[in-house]
């Protein structure tokens, strides 16, 4: 189902599953995605739950604020908390990926009583230095070419003027599965969402405050212990966040799991049935 939901923090778009009976599990997308990336896990999870997969501030249908400043993780955090205060939902399970995994990471160290487990998928472990220092000291080789697309969307006003009207080539070019194609259906909706007025500003504004994030995560965050049961999920064919950023985890989770798939950054869209397998193991084990 379908529905534009009103918070103290705006109006976002929302998809759910299942029967609102069951455990509430929220799930949060990345770039250059929308909520629907979900769609292809979902009917593998709703038996067991409802799943509530919204849309972020700046994507999908989902609020088009301006100001660079909500596009900050912890502020998009305080807006994931604001959706499950509209539903009357006090604690729920919460997982994420890309973008969506940095955004649960803030919400498990803003407000841990809520969260009753974690997955994160193919993003940087925000309170973890050391796979940090590992990946950078691998990417750094490289000249951290598989992230030009980061430095390119920082770029004031740059985006815009080479993204107009192209916007269909330039999600098509990133929604490509390696162990399996991005389902057509998930990148026509991508396509749709990247064409709606100030996209590509409210997209980039995501990688615009990336600097603030990382002075925060630094300051509040560095080796910090989440408590929150944890489990990461990885396609470990992801160019952008290699297997080094996980390094070192079990030193910042208390209570950790790690799943590695055979596939690529889009996980989530590329290998829908076996996300949710891993994803189920962990939320339904007592």
């Amino acid at each position: 189902m379908k529905q534009l939901l009103t918070t103290i923090r705006g109006t976002f778009h929302i998809r759910t599953y299942g029967d609102d009976s069951n455990p509430p599990l929220m799930l949060l997308h990345g770039w250059p995605q929308t909520g629907y990336c979900w769609h292809h896990a979902a009917p593998y999870l709703q038996e067991d739950f409802y799943v509530i997969a919204p849309d972020l501030r700046g994507m999908g249908d989902s609020n088009r604020e301006l100001d660079l400043k909500y596009y900050e993780k912890d502020e998009m955090a305080k807006d994931m908390f604001a959706v499950a205060d509209a539903l009357g939902i006090s604690q729920f399970q919460l997982g994420g990926h890309d973008w969506g995994g940095a955004i649960v990471q803030e919400m498990a160290l803003l407000q841990p009583e809520r969260i009753q487990k974690l997955l994160i998928m193919n993003m940087v472990l925000i309170n973890n230095p050391k796979g940090q220092a590992a990946a950078a000291e691998v990417l750094v080789k490289y000249l951290f070419r598989s992230s030009w697309y980061q430095f390119f969307l920082s770029i004031k006003q740059f985006p815009e003027a080479l993204l107009a009207g192209k916007e269909e080539v330039w999600v098509r070019f990133f929604s490509r599965g390696i162990s399996n194609p991005v389902p057509e259906d998930a990148i026509q909706e991508y396509i749709r969402c990247y064409k709606i007025p100030n996209t590509i500003t409210t997209a980039a504004n995501i990688y615009r405050t990336l600097d603030k994030d990382r002075a925060r995560w630094a300051k509040n965050y560095e080796g910090k212990i989440i408590d929150t049961p944890t489990k990461i999920i990885h396609g470990i064919l992801d160019p952008v966040i290699i297997k080094e950023y996980i390094f070192g985890a079990e030193d910042y989770y208390s209570n950790l799991e790690v799943a590695r798939l055979k596939g690529g950054h889009f996980i989530v869209d590329e290998q829908p049935e076996e996300v949710a397998k891993a994803m189920k193991e962990f939320l339904l084990k007592k």
